[in-house]
């Protein structure tokens, strides 16, 4: 912070500063190339904690006395801990040569130095500044070259690696709290302002998940997605407008030995079939199987019914709406 208006030449200084500390790297040519106190140079700086910035390597000679004799470089790349880059080879398209007629002084530098690219990469960072080394490859050094294999990277996990692999993650989430009401409202059709679903859920939204990583699902969650899940299915059965659109044919009046029978058609698919098609879905890239959900629909069924003429007179709409929470508080909800 200046007390000051800058002039431009130090506002040009601070811009070609910079920001973070610098360092320049020296690479000895001077028995490749035969010619005393050679150096290739380049730029490195911290680019964040995973990474580093190389930037316009140049060449430069320690010795204003030695004579420069041409000499061509090709094809550098960047090496760290003893092996190259993955990733980041800006200069594995070099293709220059250097002579005293392209020698130029820097304000930086006792000594003329030839710039030998205007571009910049970044290397992801291994050990971290204080354990990695560098080296650089080349196809062509002077008259000596260096035969590089390219490594067959597609897709680049295929690429060896000295990092170590950090714990598989899961490929799949799962709906956070209000992802849920709203996906369940969205569902069945029942407000989210609904008193009794308003009510069930502020009293167990700190029950519900918070984070979408699969891997902290507990148990007890279920609980609270299956209470939510019950409560919107009630609402949904108890209005008539809503349950006749929802499950249209279905004869709610009616005791369970008729309203669920198999004869002479199975009226239990007027409800698994709404129930699959509005909440499960299809055609998805992993998707529950829809007869095995069928199959156990049915089962639940049965056994909801199986009072017969002894069931309580509401037993119709119990039984369809603990079918469609079983569907709605199921995985088929919960996981995105």
């Amino acid at each position: 912070i200046y007390n000051h208006a800058l002039p431009q030449s130090q506002i040009t200084q601070n811009y070609q500063a910079g920001v973070g500390e610098k360092f320049f790297l020296l690479f000895n040519i001077s028995t490749i190339v035969n010619i005393a106190a050679s150096y290739l140079m380049v730029e490195v700086s911290q680019f964040d904690n995973y990474s580093y910035l190389f930037n316009q390597p140049m060449y430069i000679n320690l010795n204003n006395d030695t004579t420069i004799t041409d000499f061509s470089i090709k094809g550098m790349r960047i090496g760290m801990n003893g092996q190259e880059a993955v990733v980041g080879q800006a200069f594995r398209n070099l293709d220059t040569t250097v002579t005293s007629s392209q020698l130029t002084s820097d304000p930086r530098f006792a000594v003329p130095i030839q710039q030998l690219s205007s571009l910049g990469t970044v290397i992801p960072a291994d050990k971290g500044p204080t354990g990695d080394e560098f080296f650089l490859t080349f196809e062509r050094l002077g008259d000596q070259t260096h035969v590089v294999v390219e490594m067959d990277c597609i897709p680049l996990t295929d690429c060896p690696s000295t990092t170590t692999d950090l714990d598989p993650t899961a490929d799949i989430g799962i709906r956070t709290f209000e992802e849920i009401d709203a996906t369940m409202a969205t569902l069945t059709g029942v407000s989210r302002t609904n008193t009794g679903i308003k009510e069930t859920y502020e009293t167990i939204k700190q029950q519900l998940p918070t984070v979408e990583k699969i891997d902290g699902f507990l148990s007890s969650q279920q609980v609270a997605i299956s209470q939510l899940a019950i409560e919107y299915c009630s609402a949904l059965v108890e209005d008539a407008t809503l349950r006749g659109s929802f499950f249209p044919g279905f004869d709610f009046s009616a005791p369970v030995t008729a309203a669920f029978s198999t004869s002479p058609t199975d009226k239990k698919a007027l409800i698994t079939g709404p129930l699959l098609s509005k909440m499960v879905g299809s055609n998805l890239t992993v998707n529950p199987d829809a007869a095995a959900v069928e199959t156990e629909l049915d089962s639940l069924m049965d056994r909801l019914t199986s009072c017969g003429s002894g069931c309580a007179a509401d037993r119709t709409k119990s039984v369809v709406k603990a079918a469609c929470a079983a569907v709605l508080g199921s995985a088929a909800l919960l996981i995105q």
